[in-house]
């Protein structure tokens, strides 16, 4: 009588990643780059859903610019494949959530110094992909 093995938990993580919606997948990154951080100003700060939005939409923007294939909406939803088979796509997001946390919370953490009921932040994801420019140089 043949046995059965359950699957391996390779697969079983990217059936998993694949049902899981693109923009989860980026939210838990975020997530989990944040759980790094301490609690203020940067969890505070993004704790905000407007500010993590325009942190996922900078990171969005950056990512269909690093591969322009990703404009497409059937290669965007193919993300999560994309991330485990391409390592330097998967370090490029890594510094785009490093990168634009840092962008925002120097901004945030002016507006929240600055007065008692913070404003929105007057810059946008166009001036968060002009100042936040990672450079790739490992050497």
């Amino acid at each position: 009588m043949p046995t059965t093995q359950p699957p391996r938990l390779e697969s079983v993580l990217i059936m998993q990643s694949t049902n899981s919606s693109v923009s989860q997948i980026l939210s838990d990154k975020v997530d989990i780059a944040l759980s790094a951080y301490p609690a203020y100003p940067y969890q505070a700060v993004l704790g905000d859903g407007a500010l993590k939005q325009l942190l996922l939409e900078y990171i969005e923007c950056k990512l269909k610019e690093t591969m322009p294939s990703l404009n497409e909406a059937a290669n965007w939803a193919r993300l999560p494949q994309y991330l485990k088979q391409l390592v330097n796509l998967e370090l490029k997001l890594e510094s785009y959530i490093y990168w634009g946390i840092e962008y925002i919370v120097q901004n945030q953490l002016d507006l929240l110094l600055s007065s008692e009921d913070p404003k929105q932040p007057s810059w946008s994801v166009q001036d968060m992909t002009q100042a936040c420019i990672p450079v790739y140089g490992f050497g």
